[in-house]
């Protein structure tokens, strides 16, 4: 007991005004802190992303005793309140962003950079969560790669700081009982919230307050009973709360473990957890083995630097993926935690600690007018940036053009009503009569610089007819939007009207298989199958003949990053999938392609020069074959589908005028 009393006094800063101290609880935020980091290192706690919800609820209770017991005493202010919170926050946040920033002018891409200070503003603005859940999902391995992208939880709580004192202070002259009721009520309101948008919008439910709140209110609840922080320990042990408190964090442990990516989150699988976080709290009133063992020095110490330890790690992760184009290794992991420890300790004793306890702001007037003056400057720096576009200049010309390249627009119609007013975009010398049509989504226009190209080589006129997420079939089925079939009859229609009898069909195929990517419309295998069938049927019957381009490869590394680090070591450019992974995530597609009862209709075969050892080639030096991971570039084009079109093009000049059948091409 003596070195907990002593342990006490070390930590007077972090004691709140007007509530006891309760080293237990840095000890909790030592559990949540300890599960995030090990999540995004992963190592071994698949449900570990669970901690922040441990936070909110921590928070929820804590501000909700600091405001409360300001109330009572008639001594609360919103001025000190909010300034409280930015002596507490912001320092630590700018210091982090600044050597964020610093590291990334000196490492990411062009695009990658644009991405990190425009999360760099939405940060400093405090619209973080707004950010990401229009732009990304937290789950995936790709686009998930953002330094920032932690900082969405801390716009969650800075939102419900403004929000609480002020309705605190106005339900608190209504009496105690008026507060725990409304509390209550938004509670219900917004778990209720939760569990509809869960279903509805994943991200829109994990990133935004709406469906938080109640996590927080969860807390704000508890600090509300007269028991909250009051209670004295010395009086001894209590059975109820020893249960309480162990049963919390066993299922607390369980949530850690059990969770994983899959897990429908927030909504109902947040309750447990939450309700685990509540369960502690109110356990850990009372001597017993879970209080002694989260006020363990060790503990109570991890849960000190909490806040630092969680502003740094992500970052960190971020950049090591980003440098090794890879999970990093179980050995690494270890490292890296611990460098993230060593950055945490130095923020909270040289930033966080300072700056709470005002040794290096006087006032709070200059604190403030400094923030401002810094706010305004990232605000600058990163719209500068946005305009420079990444600043492409870091690379040198050859890199840069390297690194650049993206997918043509000027083939592409948005709308049926872009069609019938402006016409589809002609690819191939003016005045001939159209032979052909490229028709697909984003794919289509991904290929349609070396369709241009090839129409010129070959003297024939055709339409290129792409549309971002839209399938090409004549009944794009149940999960498709009205406006994907209307684009698609209007294309029929040119087809028609043209009396063109050439169809070369390009898609991201599997996208639209019983998942959703973007916008994709979702299908059955059995609804794909109905669809592609109806879609050549009827081409047949107008006498049209059809060649279906496979999709190319989908990639699982940053491709502009491979080339630029294989170009900077002068090491060899890595392989992208193998054969086998690829016809194993083709499998559906191809098997739909195989059932086609079309006798004009033919699918080729992209393996010979996509894959030609086994392995995807993504780019040389000089060159990279994607735009994205699943986007060709106008080289990749040119080296992987242009010999196997190029036959085609063949076939469509040689019977210009006549409607022959393509089995003499070459199909699967």
């Amino acid at each position: 007991m003596k070195a907990r009393v002593n342990l006490k006094r070390r930590l007077q800063g972090n004691t709140l005004a007007g509530i006891r101290y309760r080293p237990e609880l840095d000890g909790l935020r030592a559990v949540a802190v300890l599960a995030v980091v090990l999540f995004h290192l992963d190592l071994g706690l698949s449900g570990g992303f669970v901690g922040v919800d441990v936070f909110f609820v921590i928070s929820g209770f804590l501000i909700t005793s600091i405001i409360m017991a300001d109330l009572k005493t008639g001594s609360f202010s919103l001025k000190t309140f909010w300034v409280k919170r930015l002596r507490r926050l912001a320092p630590a946040s700018f210091v982090m962003l600044t050597v964020t920033l610093f590291v990334g002018l000196l490492v990411l891409l062009p695009s990658e950079l644009v991405s990190l200070v425009k999360a760099q503003l939405a940060q400093v603005v405090l619209y973080a969560n707004f950010h990401f859940a229009f732009r990304i999902d937290y789950f995936d391995p790709i686009t998930a790669l953002n330094p920032l992208l932690h900082t969405w939880s801390l716009a969650v709580e800075e939102h419900f700081y403004l929000i609480l004192p002020l309705l605190l202070g106005l339900c608190f002259k209504r009496g105690k009982g008026f507060v725990i009721g409304t509390t209550v009520g938004l509670i219900v309101i917004s778990f209720v919230y939760s569990v509809w948008r869960v279903n509805q919008n994943q991200e829109l439910a994990f990133y935004l307050l709406p469906s938080r709140a109640w996590e927080l209110l969860l807390g704000c609840i508890l600090a509300l009973r007269p028991s909250r922080a009051t209670v004295d320990k010395s009086s001894g042990s209590s059975p109820y709360h020893a249960i309480v408190a162990i049963s919390s964090l066993v299922a607390l442990g369980y949530c850690f473990v059990k969770y994983d990516e899959s897990t429908l989150f927030p909504g109902p699988s947040a309750l447990l957890p939450c309700l685990a976080t509540v369960g502690i709290i109110y356990g850990t009133q009372s001597e017993n083995v879970v209080t002694k063992a989260l006020s363990l020095k060790w503990m109570v110490g991890i849960g000190l630097i909490s806040y630092s330890l969680y502003l740094w790690h992500w970052p960190i992760v971020v950049f090591t993926k980003l440098a090794f184009e890879s999970e990093p290794s179980p050995a690494l992991s270890f490292a890296l935690m611990a460098l993230c420890f060593v950055l945490a300790y130095l923020s909270w004793k040289y930033i966080e600690q300072p700056f709470r306890k005002r040794a290096w702001c006087v006032s709070d007037k200059v604190f403030l007018y400094s923030g401002a003056v810094l706010g305004c400057l990232f605000v600058v720096s990163s719209l500068l940036i946005v305009r420079m576009h990444g600043m492409p200049g870091r690379f040198d010309k050859s890199l840069h053009d390297v690194i650049h390249a993206t997918v043509s627009e000027r083939f592409q119609r948005s709308s049926s009503t872009a069609i019938q007013e402006n016409g589809l975009p002609v690819a191939g010398p003016d005045g001939l009569r159209p032979q052909f049509v490229v028709w697909g989504d984003s794919h289509a226009a991904a290929i349609s610089e070396l369709v241009n190209e090839m129409a010129h080589e070959f003297k024939l006129s055709g339409f290129i007819a792409s549309r971002n997420a839209t399938i090409p079939f004549l009944k794009v089925g149940s999960g498709g939007r009205s406006d994907q079939q209307q684009w698609n009859e209007a294309v029929y229609k040119v087809v028609k009207d043209h009396d063109i009898k050439n169809v070369i069909l390009v898609a991201r195929w599997s996208g639209y298989i019983n998942r959703q990517i973007g916008r994709l419309q979702r299908y059955s295998i059995d609804e794909f199958d109905a669809a592609l069938s109806l879609t050549l049927k009827k081409f047949e019957a107008d006498g049209i003949n059809v060649w279906i381009l496979p999709q190319v490869p989908e990639q699982k590394l940053d491709i502009s990053r491979a080339i630029l680090i294989a170009s900077r070591t002068n090491t060899a450019i890595p392989n992208g999938i193998s054969l086998h992974h690829y016809e194993q995530n083709q499998a559906l597609v191809h098997q739909a392609f195989a059932r086609r009862s079309a006798s004009r209709a033919s699918v080729l075969d992209l393996t010979e020069f996509c894959f030609p050892d086994g392995r995807s080639m993504i780019g040389q030096l000089d060159g990279k074959y994607y735009t994205d991971d699943n986007h060709l570039s106008l080289l990749g084009s040119r080296v992987l589908i242009k010999p196997v079109i190029a036959p085609v093009f063949e076939r469509i000049m040689r019977n210009s005028s006549a409607a022959g059948s393509p089995d003499d091409l070459q199909s699967n």
